[in-house]
């Protein structure tokens, strides 16, 4: 599998690859993928700001997409109407403006994640970023996941 990586002046390295040996930290979230999507949950700097400082790799963005998809379908039903997508989408993109998520592009990674077929080739990779993580954010936090329910999600993405 080819490994995209982008970079950004800090020099830190984000991959979402499960570390061989004991589990890293405390709990259950074993990547810097993991802690960094916790860490957008919880608002803390940088991650609410959406794009990670330093590079990231295939493995890191599969899990924030893995983790997206099951929060969304947590939060949304299959066949959930269009207008209740497009509600939850603005107020998600209203609530993070200082990331400036391209609101059709979110909402079409919404749709995408709970089946629709939907055009998603032309999404910056960068803003699939920026949405998979911070309207993950917005879901966790519509859906009032305590910290062991946020972790488990995370640590259930990471498996992939």
């Amino acid at each position: 599998m080819k490994k995209h990586r982008r970079r950004v002046a800090s020099g830190v390295s984000l991959s979402g690859q499960l570390p061989t040996g004991p589990a890293r930290g405390t709990g259950s979230i074993r990547t810097d993928a993991g802690r960094y999507l916790q860490a957008a949950a919880r608002d803390d700097a940088p991650a609410k700001f959406g794009s990670p400082p330093g590079e990231v790799d295939d493995t890191a963005r599969r899990v924030w997409e893995v983790a997206f998809g099951l929060a969304v379908r947590r939060r949304f039903e299959p066949d959930a109407p269009l207008a209740e997508i497009s509600r939850a989408v603005a107020r998600s993109v209203h609530e993070h403006a200082a990331a400036a998520l391209p609101m059709m592009d979110a909402e079409m990674l919404v749709r995408a994640a709970l089946g629709e077929t939907v055009p998603l080739a032309e999404i910056d990779p960068d803003v699939q970023v920026g949405v998979h993580l911070l309207l993950f954010a917005s879901i966790a936090d519509e859906l009032a996941l305590g910290d062991e329910e946020l972790e488990l999600l995370v640590a259930e993405a990471e498996l992939g």
